[in-house]
């Protein structure tokens, strides 16, 4: 048992230690700088953790080697109620200071922005950061002294985010949150996931979840993506961003995708339903560059490839057959 730590806390005391162990090797870059700080900036409980931990250690090189102008470390520095009376101490209260502040109220009352079935739209915030929401997708925005406080309540964003090291920027989405100091990333949430995709940057995805267990986080750089769910968080996968954003240009790019993985796809832009003859035609799949805003150009150019039959079932629903021989 480490000092200061209670039995659910040994992960957050063991990240702790691992980051002063990193910041004393002095080789560490600026995307560790910045992972960081991501870390202490994810969790209100990281500020008591690094506290035990550096008086752990006779050591004060992480504090030096922290991303912030050297005027906000002197003005906190300067602040009397971190002052403990001893330098581990002291320095321990330095490093919360700089990123983590009480929680505050929010300047505003939260922003909601919405986007109906089949829509992409573009909004520019307060902060001048960008928000782009995919088709059917609403958050909510809040703004603090000491945060920037979003909730994708559904669908699917893509976030183009103004640095600011004295305001995290956080996304709740489902069973995670993604917090970055400044960068872009894309969020899709489903009712059974949260998928991150880091197109720039860096972000810090934690599980969202009470009890007693602490919650894990995982570091996601450029081209990479992670999916949470309600059991914790996936593998790190490298991935291709300009398919996985490709909706941003009004596409759907398709690299084996099976029918009815396409068909879902299909239905979140539009009121088109694809189904399919039978098992055989179901179990076949596609590859190409697709416009979601023409689902009826899609399904025939699928067809065509793939030699099927096209039979209108009603209004707003399609048959895929095999073509007769």
């Amino acid at each position: 048992m480490k000092t200061g730590c209670i039995e659910n806390d040994e992960e957050q005391c063991d990240s702790a230690l691992g980051w002063i162990a990193r910041f004393r090797a002095d080789d560490a870059s600026a995307s560790d700088r910045e992972a960081f700080a991501l870390w202490l900036s994810e969790n209100p409980s990281h500020r008591q953790v690094m506290d035990d931990m550096l008086e752990l250690w006779d050591d004060l090189s992480v504090v030096s080697a922290l991303p912030f102008p050297d005027t906000i470390t002197q003005a906190a520095a300067n602040e009397s109620r971190w002052w403990i009376g001893s330098a581990a101490a002291a320095a321990a209260c330095l490093v919360a200071a700089l990123v983590l502040w009480p929680l505050g109220e929010p300047a505003s009352e939260p922003v909601h922005f919405q986007t109906a079935m089949g829509e992409q739209k573009t909004f520019e915030l307060d902060d001048a950061s960008r928000l782009t929401l995919n088709t059917n997708s609403r958050i909510s925005v809040s703004y603090h002294d000491d945060q920037r406080q979003l909730l994708l309540e559904s669908g699917e964003a893509f976030f183009e985010v103004t640095p600011d090291s004295n305001r995290p920027f956080h996304v709740d989405a489902g069973s995670a949150r993604v917090t970055v100091l400044g960068t872009a990333f894309n969020i899709e949430r489903t009712e059974t996931s949260t998928e991150v995709t880091v197109t720039e940057g860096i972000v810090r995805v934690t599980e969202l979840r009470t009890g007693t267990q602490a919650p894990r986080s995982s570091t996601l750089r450029a081209n990479e993506r992670l999916a949470a769910t309600a059991e914790g968080l996936g593998d790190t996968t490298s991935v291709d961003d300009d398919r996985d954003t490709a909706w941003r240009r009004g596409e759907l790019v398709a690299y084996g995708m099976t029918l009815p993985e396409l068909a879902s796809e299909l239905e979140r832009y539009s009121d088109t339903r694809l189904r399919f003859g039978d098992a055989d035609v179901a179990s076949l799949s596609v590859s190409g560059v697709f416009r979601l805003d023409d689902p009826q150009a899609t399904i025939a150019a699928v067809a065509l490839s793939l030699d099927l039959d096209i039979k209108p079932v009603d209004d707003h629903t399609v048959l895929l057959l095999k073509a007769p021989r």
